[in-house]
């Protein structure tokens, strides 16, 4: 087992083998922690990882969260076939009145409304503040960085999908959003499958995290070939 406590506040419990469970021996594992000072005079902003890991840790270390959210862990393998048969667009397609293509750092300013809309409605909790800056400072690497796919109307950015990490193997998939009033007309799909084909191109496997609540979203990730792997928990603390 492993515990990450980084200066940032965002804990990070990883437990395998027979401790995998998280269950009341792992648990009384990770109460070791108890005897370093730091571990003591830690104070968590959040807790992430496997539900039941964060479970034990928060058991074992007295943590009381305010709030806890409840995830679905999904995988695609990188063998996987889309049903779409979708591949990697170069220059981008169009579909309807939408044009879906790969965005770049010069597309910062019109994707910054997406950008600024996801994080309302998907990240901050009443516990947290909005920060524009963040978020632009946070959209900026991704263009930077990471693979993003806008969808546009008339130009406009309606809909994104893009990567916010990227492994030795598999990419994790973040920050799909489509606005709320060009919802029902399949833009979130198409930037998804645009998405997964450029992954699926490179011989990567796919990784994605969606709230339980969500069930457009997972019935979509479902549909797309993305299995189940394990209950994922996010712990905030006041």
């Amino acid at each position: 087992m492993a515990v990450l406590l980084p200066a940032g506040g965002s804990a990070f419990p990883v437990l395998g083998g027979r401790f995998d469970d998280g269950g009341d021996g792992a648990a009384e594992a990770l109460r070791g922690l108890g005897r370093s000072r730091a571990v003591r005079a830690y104070r968590p902003a959040a807790c992430v990882g496997a539900s039941d890991h964060v479970a034990a840790l928060e058991a074992a270390l007295g943590w009381r969260p305010a709030l806890e959210v409840e995830y679905d862990a999904m995988r695609l393998p990188p063998d996987a076939r889309l049903a779409s048969g979708r591949r990697p667009p170069e220059t981008g397609f169009a579909s309807g009145r939408a044009e879906v293509r790969r965005a770049g750092p010069e597309d910062l300013d019109a994707l910054y409304p997406i950008a600024a809309a996801y994080e309302k409605a998907e990240v901050m909790t009443e516990l947290h503040a909005f920060d524009p800056g963040t978020c632009r400072a946070a959209q900026a690497r991704s263009l930077s960085s990471q693979i993003v796919y806008i969808a546009t109307v008339g130009g406009r950015p309606v809909a994104r999908a893009q990567t916010n990490a990227r492994g030795i193997a598999t990419d994790q998939i973040g920050g799909v959003f489509v606005e709320p009033e060009q919802r029902g007309l399949g833009l979130g799909r198409l930037v998804m499958e645009a998405l997964v084909a450029s992954i699926l191109s490179e011989g990567r496997a796919a990784s994605l995290f969606v709230k339980k609540a969500n069930d457009v979203a997972r019935s979509l990730y479902l549909a797309m070939g993305f299995a189940y792997v394990r209950d994922y928990r996010v712990s905030y603390f006041a």
